[in-house]
Order: structure tokens, then C-alpha cells, then sequence
């Protein structure tokens, strides 16, 4: 019955997105919720619709309602999700400053934790499990915000995230985490019709925030000790390239005495590109690819060793490494 359900809620949001999206193109261009372009860091040659992130989540949401029964840790997530979907879209009309987005971030992660979406270390006391995880949903919503500079990257590395987290699930058996991942990787394969370059719709800040949000609690609240204790390290791999363009950003920024929160074109995708010489469409690809090994790593991880978990994790660390160190000889604008 569970596998009915599982492929019902795919198809689903997958034809909702599909069908709904160019609805919500209409409705970004009537109410002027367009992302102009500026020459700088928005080079695109014209307007370009928000409201990708409100259809993505519409199409989300819409299976889930149907078909499973409503509990604390997922009235938690919708919750939380909601509210950043409105604080983003009142950030996509410029409505809002950097400071009060966090704070509404702040408030989203204290409903996800008042609702059980903790980690749970046996080693750590129950004050740094809830410390780590505010940390750790704060850093993934602002990592998937960061990525989203590239036509179809933040969607397909999210649409990669979710499929890894379902393949665990299906393992560990949490029927909750395997519906909601596969519902959202759905969507977002979904929309990547409509978000490659050239893209016709973004996701905007009210998308990338809320797909950070998900993401980062699922991949929190699936369990990977099953065969491995180490594996609980794979989290970091099922969104290291968020992770590790926001943790690059934000050294680079500051190694050239700029503040992190001021935008600019240190994004490690946006010197690769230039570096290679290659369109966004190969950029892009590139980029999966490197997602996809690190969504291999985690799967195998699951099954494997805790020597194999450290050794593979430790090599990838200094993979990304590497590439940062030659990616910021880079002369960018």
C-alpha cells in the first residue's frame, strides 16, 4: 500500500507543478513580482517572474494533505515552511531587510524544534542536540538562498537532495520522511522545465528559503546509524554543495574586508563558469554531477563502515578544498 501511495504523491506533485507553474508566472507578471535585471549581479537581458517557491510548495504540500495523517513533526515543518514562504515573498518585493528575514528564520526554526525535528546525538547533552540543530537549519535555509544565483541549480541540487534522503528512508522505514521527500523532489524535477536556462520562472527567496527549510529537516530527521554509527556525518553530504558555496562566500567575502551579507560574485558556480569558459546549462551539469558523487557517498556510507565514512568524508573535505583554493584566483567583477 505504502509504495500506491508513494508513487501517487510523485505523479501528483509532479503534475501540479507541471500544470501550475506557468499559472504562477502569469500571476508574478500582473503583480509586478519580477526579478529585473541590474547589470551587476543580475545579468539577465529581461524580468524574469518569482513565485516559482509558492507553486513548488503548493504542489508539495498537496499529496501530503491527501493522503497521510497530520502529527506534531509534520505540522511542524508546514508551519515553519508557510511562514517563510510569506517572509519570502514579501522579501522578493524588497519589502523586508536582511535583518528581520533572519529573525523570521529564528522563528521558524524554534516552531520545527518545538515540534521534535531535533537532532539526537547520544554522546551530546540534550542542550547541544538543540543547539546544533538550530544551527544546522539556520545554515541550510541560507545555504540553499545563497546557491539559487544559477538558472536551475538551487532546483536540481535540491531535486538531488530529496531523492537521496527518500532512498534512506525507504531503508530506515520512516513512511513520513519517504512522502515528503519524494513529493518535493517531484516538484522540483517539475519545475526544472521551466527554471533551466534560459529560465522563464526563479524560485526567489520565498522557493529557496522554504526548500533549504525542508531539506534541511528532513535530512536531520532521517536516521543513517542503521549499519554505520559514523554515518550520521553523511547529513553534511546531502547538501555539501549549498553548504559548501554558502561556507566559501562567506571567506571569501571576508578575506577582501567585505561584510558576508553583502551580495557579490564570489559563488564558487559563478567562477566556475568563468574559469571554464562554460554556459550555465554546463556549469550547472558539472555541479550535479558533484552533488550526485556526494549523494553516492552518503547511500554507500549508510551501508558501509565507520572507517569508510571517515576516510571517504575526510578525501571529499579535501576535494571541495582544492577546488576553492584554485576556483579564487578567479579574477572576478
Amino acid at each position: 500500500m505504502n509504495e500506491i501511495v508513494l508513487v501517487f504523491s510523485f505523479v501528483l506533485s509532479f503534475l501540479l507543478t507541471l500544470y501550475g507553474t506557468p499559472l504562477a508566472q502569469k500571476a508574478a507578471f500582473r503583480y509586478g513580482i519580477l526579478d529585473q535585471p541590474d547589470g551587476k549581479l543580475k545579468k539577465h537581458s529581461r524580468p524574469v517572474p518569482y513565485m516559482g517557491g509558492v507553486i513548488v510548495y503548493f504542489a508539495f504540500i498537496s499529496p501530503i494533505s491527501l493522503v497521510f495523517d497530520f502529527n506534531e513533526r509534520l505540522l511542524g515543518i508546514l508551519f515553519a515552511s508557510s511562514i517563510l514562504l510569506l517572509v519570502g515573498l514579501l522579501d522578493d518585493l524588497k519589502a523586508l531587510t536582511p535583518v528581520i528575514k533572519f529573525l523570521f528564520q529564528v522563528v521558524a526554526t524554534y516552531i520545527l524544534l518545538k515540534s521534535g525535528i531535533v537532532i539526537d546525538l547520544i554522546f551530546f547533552p540534550q542542550w547541544l542536540d538543540i543547539a546544533l540543530s538550530c544551527l544546522w537549519i539556520l545554515t541550510v535555509i541560507n545555504a540553499f538562498n545563497i546557491i539559487d544565483i544559477m538558472d536551475g541549480l538551487a532546483a536540481a541540487v535540491g531535486a538531488l537532495s530529496s531523492l537521496t534522503i527518500f532512498i534512506i528512508s525507504l531503508y530506515t522505514g520512516d513512511f513520513l520522511i519517504s512522502i515528503l521527500s519524494v513529493s518535493l523532489a517531484a516538484a522540483l524535477l517539475a519545475f526544472l522545465k521551466f527554471n533551466w536556462e534560459p529560465a522563464r520562472i526563479y524560485l526567489g527567496d520565498a522557493g529557496s528559503m522554504v526548500l533549504g527549510l525542508i531539506i534541511g529537516s528532513l535530512a536531520m530527521m532521517v536516521s543513517y546509524t542503521r549499519f554505520n554509527r559514523m554515518a550520521f556525518l553523511s547529513g553534511l553530504f546531502v547538501v555539501g554543495i549549498p553548504l559548501f558555496d554558502l561556507a566559501y562566500v562567506i571567506v571569501l567575502r571576508i578575506l577582501k574586508g567585505r561584510s558576508p551579507f553583502l551580495g557579490s560574485p564570489d559563488h564558487f558556480a559563478l567562477r566556475l563558469r568563468k574559469k571554464m569558459n562554460w554556459s550555465a546549462q554546463r556549469t550547472v551539469g558539472a555541479i550535479l554531477y558533484a552533488q550526485l558523487a556526494l549523494s553516492g557517498l552518503v547511500i554507500a556510507s549508510f551501508f558501509s563502515t565507520p572507517r569508510f565514512t571517515l576516510v571517504s568524508g575526510t578525501a571529499a573535505a579535501g576535494l571541495f578544498i582544492i577546488l576553492g583554493w584554485v576556483l579564487a584566483g578567479v579574477e572576478m567583477e
